[in-house]
């Protein structure tokens, strides 16, 4: 019976089909406990989150649990906004996750150097971070924004605002790096006047697009750091009464599924979640069975989605 259960050691296949059998008429099922004790593994992969009140999150969350559970693995969760980071040290040490997902590993960095320290795998997704020895898992953030700069600037938009939120998010300060590259190779640039940052509340972004419509020369196109941004100022809009897209466009960045409602009809660039998750699991539990080279960047290209916020003009991909 255990080698028809683990896979290993020769077993005729008339004998495989009778085990199986027997098997699934007394309903048995493995005793992860005892697994762990042979194997020296838990079967269970932790995830470290920040801001779950992002949609962003939700979803790679979602993504990354349905490649667990197609590879036999449990998710554990930890909010380390609200839990601190010492949940993910205590159980990287004690050994109940076999290794960890980092979603903001720039603001994760004790728990993630206190789990290279213990050797456990790491992979890093959404977020690159510098100098880190582990695998991560990232979309084109530089060049999608400095698509969308040029995209908003050959599509006749004379005034372009961004609004982004903290820039020591490595991923919104690529975007923003990348919008201001773009804007330059059209002959724009970023005034002060059209540039809003703060920090991550609904209410502070509703106010820079507040701010930034009443203004003499108000913009007739607002980039937004992420999709999250983005409904806030598009709430900010229409609490000004701004027409979106008659008065002005509006762009997002990650692609989450609430930029597809009608409610927010937004035009963003989407990121791969689906297959950056996938990647990321298969990545560490390939670490987790032992395969050894050198730790890899992995770097998907964004799609620009064209919706009513932007008059469903479409992007032509300026290079």
């Amino acid at each position: 019976m255990s080698r028809v259960l683990s896979g290993k050691g020769y077993v005729s296949e008339k004998t495989r089909v009778k085990v199986l059998k027997v098997v699934k008429d007394a309903g048995y099922r493995p005793n992860p406990f005892a697994q762990a004790m042979r194997t020296r593994q838990s079967g269970t992969i932790g995830v470290a989150v920040s801001r779950i009140t992002n949609p962003v999150i939700p979803e790679i969350l979602e993504a990354l649990a349905r490649t667990m559970t197609g590879l036999g693995r449990r998710m554990v969760v930890w909010n380390t906004e609200t839990e601190g980071q010492d949940g993910v040290i205590a159980a990287v040490r004690q050994g109940t996750v076999d290794g960890v997902i980092f979603t903001a590993a720039s603001h994760q960095v004790k728990a993630m150097q206190a789990a290279l320290d213990s050797n456990a795998p790491v992979v890093s997704i959404n977020r690159y971070v510098e100098d880190v020895d582990c695998d991560q898992i990232v979309s084109t953030n530089f060049e999608g924004a400095r698509r969308i700069a040029r995209y908003l600037a050959r599509s006749g938009r004379q005034r372009i605002a961004f609004v982004n939120g903290p820039s020591d998010r490595p991923t919104l300060a690529d975007r923003e790096a990348g919008m201001r590259q773009g804007l330059a190779e059209e002959g724009m640039d970023l005034p002060e006047a059209l540039y809003g940052q703060t920090g991550f509340s609904h209410d502070h972004f509703r106010q820079v697009a507040l701010d930034m419509m009443v203004q003499a020369d108000p913009p007739d196109a607002i980039a937004c750091g992420n999709d999250l941004i983005a409904f806030a100022v598009l709430s900010g809009l229409k609490a000004c009464g701004a027409s979106v897209p008659d008065d002005v466009w509006v762009t997002g960045f990650d692609g989450v599924a609430m930029t597809g409602w009608d409610i927010f009809d937004l035009s963003t660039m989407r990121q791969p979640l689906e297959q950056m998750a996938a990647d990321a699991v298969e990545v560490l539990v390939s670490r987790i069975e032992g395969k050894k080279t050198e730790p890899r960047l992995i770097q998907y290209r964004t799609e620009f989605i064209a919706r009513g916020s932007t008059a469903h003009t479409p992007l032509h991909d300026p290079q």
